[in-house]
């Protein structure tokens, strides 16, 4: 029998950077996919996270006063 400890295995540094870059790189894509619907950049970010991603057929931003607005009925 051999007296080696086995350790769980961790992840390297290049590893972990490598992963975080190819998040950033999906969420930058879904964010696009909302100004495809009228929405800015910086709501793209924003609407990945609390819509869960790209939006549906009926989800978009229709223009407002004071700038692009979300709705569930866009038709854009």
């Amino acid at each position: 029998m051999s007296d080696t400890v086995s350790r769980p295995w961790r992840p390297t540094r290049n590893q972990k950077i490598v992963a975080i870059l190819v998040l950033l790189i999906a969420w930058t894509a879904m964010a696009d996919s909302w100004t495809d619907k009228g929405c800015t950049l910086p709501q793209g970010y924003m609407f990945v996270i609390s819509h869960g991603g790209s939006p549906d057929r009926d989800q978009g931003c229709e223009d407002e006063p004071g700038g692009p607005e979300y709705t569930d009925t866009y038709y854009g």
